[in-house]
């Protein structure tokens, strides 16, 4: 399947076509498209209105800047605190066996043997440079939310990746960026009640990179939705 890079006429089709893409293009994005979507976004429902989530989003040289420090301590190894770690531990079936075969299609479709570990790991420290994302995006909350507000950063995730798709647009949801609090904290403006809870590549998707042809499995219906009822 070859990435859809038109803009959705419904929000069928943009959720149809979207993908996680990890390989954007160098074009930018003007600024007017990037606060349409952020200023439609916030019509997104939340729990008692608490709109818990607080949108920092970089371009340009601060967003460059904010990349090259991050990769050059993941280069060194000077790693921070993460905010949360990614999954349960142990996985359990089948959302493991889920995780592990999105892993190898993945790596499957750049030609990385499992073996070759160096260059999976390399090839995952593209998330540090937002994919080559023109935009990046951090979402912090306070340190008290509970998981009801979690839950509504999501709703958020979810309708600017659906704004996105209508822009002509693609984005990469990533938890990566929990795990560099210190870093984000030092560049972006937030107090220290607050947290790193996700990230957010957003651009034009490269229609050319076959990495971006990854189109994640999907359970049936009837393994995830009960219907009760005559």
């Amino acid at each position: 399947m070859t990435l859809n890079t038109n803009a959705s006429k419904s929000v069928t089709d943009a959720l149809m076509t979207r993908v996680t893409v990890r390989d954007f293009l160098e074009k930018p994005v003007a600024s007017d498209v990037i606060k349409t979507v952020l200023d439609t976004a916030r019509r997104t429902p939340s729990g008692g209105n608490l709109q818990p989530w607080r949108v920092h989003v970089m371009t340009g040289g601060k967003l460059d800047s904010f990349r090259d420090e991050c990769y050059a301590k993941l280069m060194s190894g000077d790693m921070e605190q993460m905010t949360f770690t990614p999954y349960p531990s142990p996985l359990w079936e089948p959302q493991r066996t889920w995780r592990y075969k999105l892993g190898e299609d993945m790596y499957g479709l750049l030609g990385i043997p499992r073996e070759d570990k160096a260059a999976r790991m390399m090839w995952l420290a593209n998330n540090v440079k937002f994919f080559g994302a023109p935009v990046g995006i951090i979402i912090t909350g306070n340190k008290a939310l509970e998981m009801p507000q979690y839950l509504d950063v999501g709703i958020y995730l979810q309708s600017l990746m659906l704004l996105a798709r209508e822009a002509g647009l693609h984005t990469a949801p990533q938890g990566w960026w929990r795990s560099w609090p210190d870093t984000a904290r030092k560049h972006l403006d937030f107090p220290d009640d607050e947290h790193v809870l996700v990230g957010m590549s957003l651009g034009y998707g490269n229609p050319d990179a076959k990495v971006n042809d990854l189109i994640a499995d999907r359970a049936e219906l009837d393994e995830l939705v009960y219907f009760y009822g005559d």
